[in-house]
Parts: structure tokens; C-alpha cells; sequence
């Protein structure tokens, strides 16, 4: 493993990185990944309409 550094700031060196480059919350939308599980309970269908679907595709 790498070695860490460990960085210690002052209070008023803290409140100048703050300054500098300030919190800005943004506007975005969350990421798709979030949405993903926003359903979970659904899986067991989707993939069972799945399956039906590639054994329909085996029959040809």
C-alpha cells in the first residue's frame, strides 16, 4: 500500500480553502444508478418476463 499523508490546517487556513473554493450545491439530477434501485421489488418480474421471452426466441 501506498503511505498516507495526513494534512492539518488551521482554523484560519480553513476558512480561506472555504473561501477559495466554496461548497455550491448543484442543480443536477441524481445519477441514473440511484434510479435503478428505486424499484427493486419489480426485478423478480422483469426478469421472469425476460426469460420468457428468450425461451419464446428458442422455439423458432
Amino acid at each position: 500500500m501506498s503511505e498516507v499523508t495526513v494534512w492539518y490546517m488551521t482554523e484560519e487556513e480553513r476558512l480561506a480553502y472555504i473561501k477559495k473554493h466554496p461548497i455550491v450545491p448543484s442543480e443536477e439530477k441524481p445519477n441514473k444508478s440511484g434510479a435503478a434501485f428505486s424499484n427493486i421489488h419489480a426485478y423478480g418480474e422483469r426478469k421472469r418476463k425476460l426469460e420468457e421471452g428468450r425461451r419464446g426466441e428458442n422455439q423458432f
